[in-house]
């Protein structure tokens, strides 16, 4: 069941890398290494690693079922459970890329409002994004992935992380493999947040050139923001302490702090603003898919539900009042990336393999 689409809305497999390395660089990165840290302390590196391990698993087990059909996720839905369960499937996933979509939005607000301007009031702020978010999404898929490729400019800004050389304290690092196989299996589960994003890849593979290609630069993008998160969960040992982190919202933002320069007193209004790279390719990349599938689900013209979209996540960004009510939304985000990545894609394609062979021809 090949989907066609014109090469003109295509883009080279390559760029499957910087799909999958803004999709998981999202602004949530600011306090990935928090929970983690506090679960495992010294030993978090083994959680990232562990983590990362499952993740290539499970885009190995995608690529076998995308490769197998040869179009993307929501056609595969319609042919293997039917039209009813796979309209309902993909509805499913339209409300969780809309649910991602509010989390990072309303994410970013809150760096804004903590760090730059107490007083934004946040539906201002949601008005002006969505209104950027509605222009890039307009302009098609090969302006969404161009866009994504200024994520890959916050990896410069990680290079400040050595601004804190003299503050670090490496004997935090021991003593090595001191915690329990429940305390690193604990801190994984929390670390597979920070690698929701794999789960684009599905429904992005039909405008991939030769996506078979494709599958080994997603393996690459994943590799390459694993090493990042390592870098930043060390950071995190060899800077604080485990309790230290209890009361640390956003520890990613906190070197900032520490860097000083005659012409930039206050660089962390640099390094919290430059957050909004990362936010662009997720949201744009969400509501575009989530667009996409009304189109192919309920004969909507993507134009047409991207306004409704949009004001969907305005709404329900505003409804957001404060931390308490982004804790709440992250904890079902949480549950509901564990749920995909690691529930619903291996059974996926543990599916289409036993109805592949049910109905293989004796």
């Amino acid at each position: 069941m090949a989907l066609h689409i014109q090469e003109r809305n295509t883009v080279s497999p390559y760029l499957t890398f910087v799909i999958i390395h803004a999709m998981l660089f999202g602004i949530d990165f600011l306090f990935l290494t928090a929970k983690p840290v506090q679960l495992a302390g010294q030993d978090a590196w083994i959680a990232v690693l562990l983590c990362s391990a499952g993740i290539h698993i499970v885009i190995a087990m995608m690529y076998s079922v995308l490769h197998r059909h040869q179009t993307d996720l929501m056609h595969i839905h319609l042919l293997l459970f039917g039209p009813w369960i796979g309209r309902l499937l993909n509805i499913l996933f339209t409300v969780y890329f809309l649910f991602v979509t509010v989390y990072q939005v309303r994410l970013f607000i809150e760096v804004v409002q903590v760090w730059m301007f107490p007083e934004m009031q946040t539906w201002s702020l949601a008005l002006v994004l969505l209104l950027i978010a509605y222009y890039i999404i307009l302009c098609g898929f090969r302006v969404i992935v161009g866009i994504c490729m200024f994520s890959l400019m916050n990896t410069v800004l990680f290079i400040t992380i050595f601004f804190m050389v003299p503050y670090f304290h490496f004997n935090n690092l021991l003593p090595a493999m001191s915690h329990s196989p429940q305390a690193i299996f604990g801190a994984t589960k929390e670390m597979t947040a920070s690698y929701m994003g794999i789960e684009m890849i599905p429904f992005c593979y039909p405008f991939i050139k030769t996506p078979k290609k494709s599958q080994k630069w997603a393996h690459w993008g994943v590799v390459s923001i694993t090493l990042i998160y390592a870098v930043e969960v060390i950071f995190a040992v060899i800077t604080f302490k485990p309790e230290q982190l209890s009361n640390e919202i956003w520890p990613g933002l906190i070197k900032y702090k520490f860097i000083q320069f005659p012409f930039v007193e206050r660089f962390e209004f640099i390094g919290s603003s430059a957050s909004v790279l990362r936010l662009f390719p997720v949201i744009c990349l969400c509501i575009w898919v989530s667009g996409r599938i009304l189109k192919y689900t309920c004969s909507i013209r993507q134009r047409r539900a991207l306004p409704f979209l949009l004001g969907i996540v305005f709404v329900a960004t505003c409804l957001i009042p404060n931390r308490i009510g982004v804790d709440a939304v992250q904890s079902w985000i949480k549950l509901s990336g564990m749920s995909v990545i690691f529930g619903y894609l291996p059974f996926l394609y543990l599916y289409d393999i036993l109805r592949t062979k049910v109905k293989k021809p004796k």
